[in-house]
């Protein structure tokens, strides 16, 4: 009898152990008691904060296979878990570093993902080292911390889940709800998706594909409620830390970390020292230019910075002072200084917003004896000096606001280029079709806006268009017909969700147009000076033209976090880490591994699936 060949899975095994022997030095057997040394515990912390929580929406890799069903591989504490409850957790923080590295090098560009992260989606998990320490493993890979943290994120579940029946913590008819939703999203997503011709999955044929053979819809429930719980006993855990602080406490917290809590407002203004041409020659013979500042420029922008200081008696002096300078020094906008505030004032700064690395600057700036009026000089030996006046010192900062709004954009035609017109001109064959675009164009400049009649509907309407100067008359009444289909309809935050998917061209108009957690300066002063005006409720709607278009707009909301709310957030999270790290090193929830083989089976699954998604991300890569 011929010998049998090695299956598919055979062959994984052994080119991945080849892989780990040339990554990484393994020892010999592992210890079944997991554990993880200091430093790897608040890595594990942020899976466990995070990833249970919006683990489920980043699953994107084809997890079809053929491991066996339903076969325990451990137990946490009592409770049994099934080998692919511990492959969703592992695929899980796989996802969170793959999709985080990923946005990283698709920002930014190639490799920096990894070096922001610590992880090269490029790279197969089980072939490049973890950077932090795991107890019982010599020289770990990205594979054993992931195996690490599923086997945790276990643990923490289960943890929650005793904590919840101990204090009471149960889950609402509106968290029940609220499960139903997401089996039912996931039910309507595989309804929509076609495979092996015109075929639509069902939900358990979909769960299948996407999460593995053994991955049914009871156990898809299973894992979905238990992250609801979970979540429900992080808000409640975290709610009773920050309550628990008193404002002494608060107080105490701010004058501890005053570069983290306190800024300042200062006027600063930089006398930049002469830059000197040089002739240098190189080791090859050639003679090169450059400019330089030297001793004796130096010396002369330190002369001006003490005149300069000198002259001070408050801020007036200051801008009149700076703008004297920049006279001087020939610059036709010195004016400017005198009536733009934002040119020599840095308001509430933080810490990390001044460029300097003079520390003894910053013990000045953040000083609790430093007045309003006094100076400070830093130098900077490649191009001059700074002067800094104190104008508010150290201080809470202000409250940060922000807001949530749902917009349908109508977007501007992009102008047509020379290029193209040239090309237009001479393509005689469409002479007659250009003839009728030209005619219906000048059909379209002779539109004439019209104001809405809002006098109908019960809704806040604010409409912030010039309708005598506006750019595109004829696409203001398309905008202004999709805002009268909201009025006509159910006027719901959903039916302008869904017409936002059906009309807007902005990147968002899948998600319904919804702009979340906006801060403020990051949208155009339209966008924003209508979302934040003053009286603006849940459920106002209007159309606002900006550079890019007509937005059509629906408000949702603003929040307000004062300096006070920063320090209970942070100093609850530290405290709530503290907490997730204690209750999953409880005798109650200690991991023992029943099936070894089933463990090492369901990781290098899990591995064989990641790797598809790691390959396709390669072959992009090298194509961009």
């Amino acid at each position: 009898m011929a010998k049998q060949e090695k299956s598919a899975a055979e062959l994984y095994r052994e080119e991945r152990k080849q892989r780990i022997a040339k990554a990484a030095k393994k020892n010999a057997k592992k210890s079944h008691n997991v554990t993880l040394s200091k430093k790897g515990k608040a890595a594990i912390a942020v899976i466990l904060v995070l990833a249970l929580v919006a683990g489920i929406g980043m699953m994107a890799v084809n997890l079809s296979g053929v491991l066996e069903r339903g076969k325990n591989v451990m137990t946490v504490g009592e409770t049994e878990v099934d080998k692919y409850e511990y492959s969703f957790y592992y695929l899980s923080t796989f996802n969170q570093y793959f999709n985080m590295s990923y946005s990283y090098d698709s920002y930014y560009g190639t490799g920096y993902g990894a070096m922001f992260t610590g992880y090269d989606y490029l790279t197969a998990p089980d072939e490049q080292a973890y950077s932090g320490e795991i107890e019982g493993v010599e020289e770990p890979t990205y594979a054993d911390f992931f195996d690490l943290s599923a086997k945790q994120q276990i643990q923490y579940v289960e943890a929650c889940k005793l904590y919840a029946a101990e204090n009471g913590i149960e889950l609402t008819e509106e968290d029940l709800a609220d499960i139903d939703s997401q089996i039912e999203e996931y039910r309507t997503t595989a309804e929509t998706i076609d495979y092996e011709g015109d075929k639509k999955y069902s939900l358990p044929a979909y769960l299948r594909e996407n999460f593995g053979k053994g991955m049914t819809e009871e156990l898809f429930t299973k894992i979905i409620t238990d992250q609801q719980l979970v979540s429900k006993v992080n808000e409640t855990k975290t709610e009773e830390i920050k309550n628990s602080y008193t404002e002494a406490d608060i107080d105490k917290a701010f004058e501890d970390g005053i570069t983290t809590y306190g800024v300042v407002t200062l006027r600063n203004y930089v006398i930049s020292a002469e830059k000197v041409k040089t002739e240098t020659t190189t080791e090859s013979g050639t003679t090169e230019e450059t400019e330089e500042v030297t001793e004796d420029t130096l010396a002369a922008a330190k002369a001006k910075a003490d005149k300069f200081v000198a002259a001070l008696t408050d801020e007036a002096s200051f801008k009149n002072l700076a703008a004297e300078y920049e006279k001087l020094a020939g610059n036709e906008d010195y004016k400017e200084i005198l009536t733009n505030d934002s040119v020599t004032l840095l308001e509430d700064a933080a810490y990390s917003d001044i460029a300097e690395s003079d520390e003894d600057f910053f013990a000045w700036a953040f000083g609790k004896d430093t007045k309003v009026g006094s100076t400070y000089v830093t130098e900077d030996e490649t191009s001059g000096y700074t002067v800094y006046m104190m104008v508010e010192p150290v201080h809470h900062a202000p409250d940060e606001v922000t807001y949530d709004v749902r917009h349908i954009l109508l977007q501007f035609p992009e102008e047509e280029t020379t290029e193209d017109s040239e090309e237009a001109t001479e393509d005689t064959d469409t002479t007659e079709e250009t003839t009728e675009n030209s005619e219906d164009a000048k059909e379209e400049e002779t539109v004439k806006a019209e104001l809405l009649d809002t006098s109908a509907y019960d809704v806040n309407i604010d409409i912030d268009v010039d309708l005598e100067a506006t750019e595109d008359p004829a696409l203001y009444m398309e905008a202004q017909d999709i805002l009268k289909k909201y009025l006509d309809g159910d006027k719901t935050e959903d039916a302008f969700s869904a017409l936002a998917v059906e009309y807007s061209a902005d990147s968002n108009a899948a998600d319904g147009g919804i702009y979340e957690d906006v801060t403020v300066g990051y949208m155009v002063s339209e966008f924003e000076s209508w979302a934040l005006a003053k009286g603006r409720e849940y459920g106002d709607v209007g159309i606002v033209e900006t550079t890019y278009g007509y937005h059509i707009m629906y408000f949702i909301g603003t929040e307000t976090t004062t300096w006070s709310d920063t320090i209970r957030t942070d100093k609850a999270t530290e405290e709530f880490n503290t907490f997730a790290e204690e209750i999953i090193e409880e005798d109650n929830v200690a991991i023992t591994v029943t099936d070894e083989a089933g463990i090492e089976q369901a990781a290098e699954f899990t591995l064989s699936k990641a790797n598809q998604y790691i390959i396709n991300a390669q072959s992009s890569a090298a194509a961009y």
